[in-house]
């Protein structure tokens, strides 16, 4: 695996760590995406600057980690890159951390799901009638 390094596409999506587990938002579909505890903690060690190759190391350093540790990574950041949550960042160099007992629970995969059910309730907040320059301004 070519190491790289990725970040938050700031330009659509919105994302929060919320008890180990990573919402993100696009903010111009509406459209959320859900992670499981792995997949939250690969998610957050990429935007704090650890390389592909740093969280593939961390990844195999926890114990029982199987063979296919490479193959799964490599699906789960397609994934991402997919959905337009990462887009690529300047390199850097930042150690990985990964919690063990998330990995085991969630056997080694990580998951990223697309979730559709909420669109019409986030476009009818009124946070999207907002403006940098003018503020919210609602209609009376």
């Amino acid at each position: 695996m070519e190491s790289r390094n990725y970040q938050l596409n700031e330009s659509k999506m919105f994302a929060d760590v919320t008890d180990g587990i990573a919402i993100i938002i696009n903010a111009s579909t509406g459209i959320y995406y859900g992670m499981n505890g792995y997949g939250t903690g690969i998610f957050s060690n990429l935007l704090e600057g650890s390389s592909t190759a740093d969280v593939l190391a961390a990844i195999k350093a926890l114990p029982g980690a199987p063979d296919n540790v490479e193959t799964a990574l490599e699906a789960f950041l397609e994934t991402l890159l997919g959905f337009e949550i990462i887009i690529p960042a300047p390199e850097s160099a930042r150690e990985a951390s990964l919690v063990a007992k998330d990995a085991v629970f969630d056997q080694f995969i990580p998951v990223c799901k697309e979730y559709k059910d909420v669109q019409e309730l986030l476009f009818a907040d009124p946070i999207h009638e907002v403006s940098e320059e003018e503020g919210w301004k609602p209609e009376k």
